[in-house]
C-alpha cells in the first residue's frame, strides 16, 4: 500500500503536494539534528554563538510551518476527492509521518539547549559515547528518509532492526548513569538528558520505517517474528 506514493508523482495534486513537502520536512529535521550535534561536538570548549541558535529557530519554525502545511493540504485532498482518488490510506500514513518529523525537530531543540551549557559535559567517556551515538543516529536519518523516499521495505526493515537495538543499549546506558554513585566533577543529569533526547529521536524515526513496513494497525511496533514491541 505504501508504493501508492510513487503514483502520486503522475498527478499534479494538493497530496503529490504535500508528498513533496514531506521530503523537504525530512531534509530539514536532519539538518537540524547535525546543526544541533555539531555545535556540540565540534568543539567543546568554545561558546555557541546567537547565529547558530538562530539558525535552530528557523529550522524548527520551517518543520512547523510544514507540518501545517501537509495537514491542510491533505485534509483538503480528502474533502473534495471522491473515492477511490481520496486514497485515504495514504493520507493516513502522510500525516502519521509528517508528525514524527515535527517532534524530532522539538527534540532537536532540546539538545540545542544542552549546546548552550556544553561546558558542562566534563567527562571524556561519555563524551566520547555520545559522539558515537550521534554518528549511528546521523545514518539512521539518511536511511530512514531514503527508504521513506523510495519505499524501500527491505531497508526500512534493515533500519528497524538497527534502531531497536540502539533503544535497548541507551536504555542500559541510562540505567548505568542512574545507578552510578555521584560525583561533583561530572553533571550526570546533562548526560542523561541526551541520551533520553537520542532515545526519543531513534524512536520517532523508527515510527517512520513502521509506516513502510508494516500494515496500519502495527504502525509505531517494531515486529519481529516471535513478537512486537512499542518504541518507548
Amino acid at each position: 500500500m505504501f508504493k501508492q506514493f510513487f503514483n502520486l508523482i503522475k498527478k499534479q495534486d494538493l497530496l503529490t503536494q504535500a508528498l513533496h513537502d514531506s521530503y523537504e520536512m525530512s531534509s530539514i529535521s536532519q539538518q537540524m539534528f547535525n546543526l544541533v550535534t555539531d555545535m556540540i561536538f565540534n568543539d567543546l570548549s568554545e561558546k555557541v554563538n546567537e547565529s547558530q541558535v538562530e539558525e535552530v529557530k528557523k529550522k524548527d519554525y520551517l518543520l512547523n510551518h510544514f507540518e501545517r502545511s501537509i495537514r491542510k493540504k491533505v485534509f483538503e485532498h480528502v474533502i473534495v476527492n471522491e473515492k477511490p482518488d481520496q486514497e485515504l490510506y495514504t493520507s493516513f500514513i502522510l500525516i502519521t509521518i509528517v508528525q514524527h518529523l515535527e517532534r524530532i525537530g522539538d527534540y532537536c531543540k532540546n539538545i540545542n539547549e544542552i549546546a548552550e551549557i556544553k561546558f558542562a559535559l566534563k567527562s571524556d567517556e561519555y563524551n566520547i559515547l555520545l559522539q558515537k551515538y550521534t554518528e549511528i543516529l546521523k545514518k539512521m536519518f539518511s536511511d530512514t528518509y531514503k527508504s521513506f523516499k523510495n519505499a524501500d521495505v527491505t531497508l526500512a526493515s534493515t533500519i528497524l532492526n538497527t534502531q531497536f537495538k540502539f533503544k535497548n543499549e541507551i536504555d542500559d546506558k541510562l540505567y548505568e548513569i542512574a545507578t552510578k554513585d555521584p560525583d561533583p566533577k561530572i553533571n550526570y543529569v546533562t548526560y542523561a538528558l541526551m541520551l533520553r533526547y537520542y532515545k526519543r529521536i531513534s524512536a520517532h524515526l523508527m515510527n517512520i520505517s513502521t509506516s513502510i513496513t508494516n500494515p496500519i494497525d502495527k504502525i509505531g511496533y517494531y515486529v519481529s517474528e516471535n513478537m512486537i514491541k512499542d518504541d518507548e
